[in-house]
């Protein structure tokens, strides 16, 4: 969805979660382009990307953390399944900036790559140290 409206208020992962009340959902890998999955298992930079991950379920969400793990990634905890609606909003606007910086969602590695070669300013490098 690109519901702007619906998603203020709703997720696709909560609609989900109502329609199918005994699934056990887990909002994750929507922010990652699929060419830099692909990409993750042979890349030599010494940063691993994130990817988040929303679910009421914490039994889901363990085994989901390890699966990010498994696929080269650090899992990052975006807390319950009403984040998936951040998530959700965070991808709509990634969508938005291939269009108009990289030559639209053809292009999406060439962001997701330039987000995680990203350099952290002085005051995060003072953090990290």
């Amino acid at each position: 969805y690109h519901d702007l409206k619906f998603m203020r208020e709703n997720s696709t992962s909560e609609d989900l979660q109502r329609r199918l009340p005994k699934a056990r959902i887990v909002k994750a890998f929507n922010l990652i382009a699929a060419p830099s999955l692909e990409a993750a298992a042979w890349s030599a930079s010494p940063v691993q990307a994130s990817v988040f991950y929303a679910t009421d379920d914490k039994a889901a969400g363990e085994v989901t953390r390890s699966l990010i793990g498994d696929a080269g990634f650090k899992p990052v905890n975006a807390g319950d399944l009403k984040g998936a609606r951040q998530l959700e909003q965070i991808g709509v606007f990634l969508h938005h900036v291939a269009e108009n910086e990289y030559a639209g969602d053809a292009d999406l590695v060439r962001l997701g790559l330039a987000v995680i070669e990203a350099s952290p300013g002085p005051i995060a490098r003072e953090r990290v140290v």
